[in-house]
């Protein structure tokens, strides 16, 4: 966790220490914010089988980070098309436009400037390739390993 603060006055130190708390519990009050992996979250898709293969049903995934040191300062379409390239720029720029992309769960224009602990959100509509439905038989188990036969199109 990268901690920083600023010093109002000589009474932030304390006993030769720096007290840094505030800037711990805005950090965890992002953090409670942030879309965790619950049973809820993984039951939110489904899938149905089709000849022979198990589809998931297309479902949004919000895709969440907090800034980065090197990101502070930048702008947020210069960093989505530099960091991640599976898009290009004009996708991300579009995102932004239209509140799919985010920052700390709220619209920001495109030449919005990144700041420490910002939430970066974005939301994606996600469709999965199949997988065969064949079932995973266990080969053998023990207390030390378990061996199975799975279906290549499994990961």
């Amino acid at each position: 966790m990268i901690l920083w603060w600023r010093l109002a006055s000589a009474d932030d130190v304390v006993g030769g220490r720096l007290e840094v708390w505030g800037a711990k519990l805005e950090t965890k009050a992002l953090k409670a914010k942030r879309p965790g992996f619950t049973d809820e979250r993984y039951h939110e898709t489904s899938y149905y089988i089709e000849n022979g293969l198990r589809k998931v049903y297309p479902y949004y995934f919000t895709f969440t980070t907090f800034t980065k040191g090197r990101w502070v300062g930048e702008k947020i379409l210069d960093v989505f098309a530099r960091e991640f390239r599976a898009h290009p720029a004009e996708e991300y720029e579009r995102c932004i436009k239209a509140g799919t992309l985010t920052v700390n769960y709220e619209k920001v224009p495109t030449d919005y400037r990144l700041k420490h602990n910002d939430l970066l959100a974005n939301i994606v509509h996600r469709h999965e390739v199949p997988v065969t439905s064949q079932p995973i038989t266990i080969v053998h188990m023990d207390d030390d390993i378990v061996v199975v036969n799975k279906p290549a199109s499994i990961p």
